[in-house]
């Protein structure tokens, strides 16, 4: 049995018979009226000049929001453009005597309208009636004409009443006419504003409500021409149209077109993604695309598998390339940063939708900036190149150098890169110190001010750096997220002529993040509207993220290895784990040199002071302090650094004991 659709939607329907074609002239199709009232007609003012000249009488609505994503701004914009059209053209005088004869009213609307164009015409001597419906290019007549398209028309009494009560319903209620003082030849900003419909309508009727305009189809066949405008510039080599307008393609040229198009499109996307790669994910249309290759949301399953057994397979190999009490937290850890990269095309939206309809600190949540730290020659860089790859299916994308953490060149790259994490490799201390403040406080600003059509989709940046960078200020840790890594690949692993590493990475496609995407979205979406609605919202995308992905991997039958597990906000922003340099920077000085510490019981109080006679790598007592956390209550006395001795028992996993007299005398 078929199924049957259900009537809660409705929609009028005009019954007609059909008589026969004609090809007929406009001229005739207008003459023999004397009258014509019509609405959603377009500003060809060399057709409704032609038009004018018929008529005694004539009433138009000009506009059709339609074709504009309609807001209360885009109808004052249209109204002011009318004007404008209006007053520049060289009819304009005919125009104006025919309003002051009392032929011509003008009427500006401030609704959506259907599409369609309607002319309503009537002979007032004779009593004939006509109505013509013709599509948005009714106006380009003759001139652009397609013979093909058929105009419809009635010339009943029945369709003259039924449409002109359309158009007395659109005119009272949806439109106000341009009076008299707006007839006067203006440029001017101020008498513009002063001659706006929507401004007279508002002071005659304070309490008109303007009606809400949801996405029309209009509105997507608008995406779909700018979606094929950015297909088109592929195509190059294209023959040229002649004076006629017209183009032909001969034989000889089909595999010229061909070849040239494809070298076109792989030397432009082999720029991008080496440069200036770009990734755009639009949540809101449920689509992505790679330097405008389009991802597939609805993966092969058998591809995504192997995406996702490759991924296994290069996490075991540190199995064998590190000490083994460091493989589970190694792993752990970097589960955690494919997660955030993963999330990370989402940041630029997610924090400019926080801003915009919050005045919270909410924004400091998903911060953009992520710092990869620990010991040299641990797979850093090549771990992040496979993130790199699973997201893009491209390895033509590589690390910054270090020379690029600088002011002037990250705002450069946040201009320049869309989506896809800035990987800028082997961070410094000394660059860190002297640039960090700058870069991560002020991310937004260059893009707010050069580029505000990217807010949406500016790149997050992942730093990597050695242990020598050993201390992080707390203004500076609540405005990244960091990850640490304590382990080194052992030599044997290093030397190997062929790395299984790169063979991996060459492997790897973005099936699997195609199917992340997929499957976070919705999540993305729900969260933005939440926070639009609200102001706030409890989804944790941290969470969202690890889920979504440890899903993927059930879904493709594969057994869940155990440091994958659910991540929270906690996770990524705990004290620990955002201290952890300064977590072993102290353990490792309470082991090796105890006579550093001095513990006060009685006040609660731990001292620490650095004794050692070498300056090199030695941090100041101001920047320790500035990078504890504020538990601690550190402060600075001299060369002292003093701190709440419980809260340190705790963040420090360490039981800091009072010494002895002959502990102190040997410095034990």
């Amino acid at each position: 049995m078929a199924h049957r659709k259900t009537k809660q939607h409705t929609v009028n329907v005009v019954k007609a018979q059909f008589c026969a074609p004609e090809n007929i002239s406009y001229l005739d199709l207008f003459e023999g009226f004397n009258e014509l009232y019509t609405i959603n007609i377009a500003t060809n003012i060399d057709f409704l000049a032609n038009l004018l000249e018929l008529f005694t009488k004539v009433e138009i609505i000009f506009g059709n929001l339609a074709l504009v994503p309609s807001t209360l701004e885009n109808t004052f914009a249209m109204q002011r453009n009318t004007l404008q059209e209006l007053y520049k053209t060289e009819h304009y005088t005919n125009f104006k005597e025919k309003y002051a004869q009392g032929n011509l009213n003008i009427y500006l609307a401030d609704a959506p309208l259907y599409p369609e164009k309607l002319f309503c015409l009537k002979n007032t001597q004779t009593g004939a009636t006509r109505v013509i419906l013709g599509s948005n290019n009714l106006d380009q007549l003759p001139a652009n004409s397609d013979r093909n398209q058929a105009l419809v028309y009635f010339d009943d009494e029945n369709a003259f009443n039924y449409y002109m009560n359309i158009y007395n319903d659109f005119k009272q209620n949806n439109s106000e006419i341009v009076n008299e003082n707006a007839w006067e030849i203006t440029y001017e900003d101020t008498q513009m504003l002063e001659n706006l419909s929507i401004l007279h309508k508002a002071k005659q009727d304070s309490e008109h409500i303007y009606p809400a305009v949801s996405k029309t189809t209009i509105v997507k066949t608008a995406e779909y021409i700018s979606d094929i405008e950015r297909l088109a510039k592929d195509f190059v080599d294209i023959p040229k149209a002649d004076r006629k307008g017209q183009a032909k393609i001969t034989n000889d040229k089909i595999d010229t077109i061909k070849r040239k198009t494809l070298e076109n499109i792989q030397v432009r996307r082999a720029k991008f993604e080496k440069f200036m790669p770009q990734l755009v994910i639009e949540p809101e249309r449920n689509r992505a695309f790679y330097n405008e290759r389009e991802f597939n949301f609805h993966p092969y399953r058998g591809d995504v598998k192997r995406d996702a057994e490759t991924y296994l397979q290069y996490m075991e190999g540190f199995n064998t390339a590190v000490p083994a009490k460091n493989i589970e937290p190694l792993k752990f850890e970097y589960f955690k940063l494919m997660s955030w990269c993963f999330l990370s095309p989402f940041l630029a939206r997610v924090r400019t939708t926080i801003r915009e309809a919050t005045v919270t600190d909410e924004v400091f949540t998903y911060p953009i900036v992520a710092l990869l730290c620990g010991q040299s020659n641990a797979g850093k860089t090549i771990y992040a190149s496979l993130l790199m790859k699973m997201m893009t299916d491209s390895a033509l994308y590589k690390a910054f150098g270090q020379n690029n953490f600088t002011k002037t060149r990250i705002d450069s790259l946040l201009c320049d890169i869309k989506g896809l994490p800035i990987l800028i490799d082997d961070i410094t201390q000394t660059q860190f110190t002297n640039n960090s403040g700058n870069i991560i406080k002020q991310e937004e600003r260059i893009i707010r001010e050069t580029k505000p059509e990217n807010l949406n989709y500016y790149s997050a940046i992942l730093l990597t750096a050695n242990k020598d960078l050993n201390s992080l200020k707390n203004e500076l840790t609540k405005r990244m997220v960091v990850f640490h890594v304590n382990a080194s690949w052992n030599n044997e692993f290093t030397r190997q002529q062929k790395s299984p590493c790169s063979e991996l990475i060459q492997k790897m496609r973005n099936n699997f993040y195609s199917e992340y995407l997929a499957k976070i979205i919705p999540h993305i979406n729900l969260y933005l509207s939440q926070i639009n609605d609200l102001g706030s919202s409890s989804i944790d995308l941290y969470n969202i993220s690890s889920e979504v992905i440890i899903s993927i991997f059930k879904e493709c039958g594969l057994d869940i290895p155990s440091y994958m597990r659910p991540l929270t906000m906690k996770d990524y922003f705990d004290s620990r784990a955002v201290n952890e340099i300064m977590i072993k920077f102290f353990q490792r000085q309470y082991r090796l040199n105890r006579d550093f510490f001095e513990v006060n019981k009685k006040n609660n109080q731990l001292i620490f002071e650095d004794k050692s006679l070498s300056s090199v790598g030695k941090m100041t007592p101001m920047r320790i302090a500035e990078s504890l956390p504020p538990e601690l209550e550190a402060d600075v006395v001299g060369d002292k650094v003093i701190m709440r001795l419980d809260s340190a028992t705790k963040f420090f996993s360490t039981e800091f004991k009072e010494q002895g007299l002959l502990n102190k005398l040997f410095g034990r």
